[in-house]
């Protein structure tokens, strides 16, 4: 009776051993194979220059750090409102990524360069899909900032930027 109680847990433990190691190989399988992509990037224009931005794609969730605005413009025009966003340019449409707005009351607006130095970050966003596949293949040299703004006496302008996008290499940080 001895023999076939210690027979027989040995052979349970022997199942669930192999079952907890064949486990730990499969999970660690799936995470060694589950693709991290973190890109940086930055830009200039006559009138601005954006720094510090980060798009980092995780296989559950993207994430999108607008990075922080800089006026460079001589121009101290009064601002009514403006728009930031930041975009993916598929030459036949453009996928907005993320997109801010503000707006003054009265007629007396603020300096563009005062408003930027108060508010130096464009802001930030993250979804579980913020990307299509397409979208991540083209991000290099497709992604842009533009900056729309309206002043106190009712003159629209825009300034756009290309935008320089650099991908980290997560293969030599594991």
């Amino acid at each position: 009776m001895k023999k076939s109680l210690l027979f027989g847990l040995l052979i349970f433990l022997l199942i669930t051993n192999a079952i907890f190691i064949g486990t730990t190989v499969l999970y660690k399988t799936k995470i060694d194979k589950q693709v991290f992509k973190v890109y940086s990037f930055e830009g200039e224009g006559t009138d601005i220059r954006i720094s510090n931005g980060l798009v980092i794609i995780s296989p559950n969730k993207h994430t999108v750090y607008g990075g922080e605005i800089q006026y460079l413009g001589k121009s101290q025009e009064k601002l009514q409102s403006y728009s930031e966003t930041i975009y993916v340019d598929k030459k036949v449409e453009k996928d907005i990524v993320l997109s801010n707005a503000a707006s003054f009351e009265g007629d007396t607006g603020i300096t563009i360069s005062g408003e930027f130095l108060l508010n130096k970050g464009v802001g930030e966003i993250s979804s579980g899909k913020l990307f299509s596949e397409d979208d991540i293949n083209i991000i290099k040299d497709n992604l842009y900032f533009s900056l729309d703004y309206e002043t106190v006496d009712g003159q629209r302008r825009n300034s756009t930027v290309k935008l320089k996008v650099n991908e980290f290499n997560m293969d030599e940080i594991k």
